[in-house]
């Protein structure tokens, strides 16, 4: 029933935005609609045609960045999500999706910024701890890594990545027992994790 009426709501829409072309609203609801057409295209079009009528517009501006960062635009995702933070500058899913634009076009220490702005406006999101330590992680800053997955297995013991990644920054900090600690948890959280096997085997051969 859902799949029949999106026809009937776009031609809905589009004619309301024919009679009317100043209708932000109509044309944002047309872009919403294209999209769950999945006419990502002309969604994206419609949405672009809305902040222009409406610069002001938030979630205009937000489902942009959006459609753009699943797209791979991450450049364009970037841009669209600061335009909401112009707007609302503590939006924390706005920094979200910077930061993981940012990771994916390599610039960490931009990532790692973004990311941190997530956890001023709510320290309990745990997936950006884990976003944040494999960051660290990636930089070699080790205890800022060992603090991050900390976090996320104090609230989530049976994270079998973080206890690994746990390990790996111990390892590299010569802490051999705790290293071993942490890729024994991971293991008896996922019987088949051959990498923290491995591991083990490096510092118990």
């Amino acid at each position: 029933m859902q799949c029949e009426m999106v026809p009937k709501t776009l031609e809905v829409y589009r004619k309301t935005v024919e009679l009317n072309p100043e209708n932000v609203e109509a044309r944002y609801q047309l872009a919403l609609g294209y999209h769950q057409a999945r006419r990502v295209k002309e969604a994206i079009a419609e949405m672009q045609l809305a902040i222009i009528l409406d610069p002001k517009r938030l979630d205009a501006h937000f489902q942009l960045s959006l459609w753009y960062y699943r797209r791979c635009m991450f450049h364009a995702a970037i841009e669209a999500a600061k335009k909401v933070l112009a707007l609302d500058p503590t939006n924390p899913w706005a920094h979200y999706r910077m930061a993981r634009s940012y990771f994916h076009l390599g610039k960490l220490d931009y990532a790692i910024q973004s990311f941190v702005k997530v956890l001023d406006a709510d320290p309990t999101h745990i997936i950006v701890h884990y976003h944040l330590g494999i960051l660290y992680e990636r930089k070699r800053m080790w205890h800022d890594a060992i603090r991050e997955f900390s976090r996320v297995v104090s609230e989530n013991p049976e994270d079998a990545s973080s206890h690994f990644h746990l390990g790996l920054a111990y390892k590299r900090l010569g802490i051999r027992d705790l290293a071993i600690g942490e890729f024994m948890a991971a293991l008896n959280l996922d019987s088949e994790d051959n990498a923290s096997l491995e591991q083990l085997h490096t510092l118990q051969g």
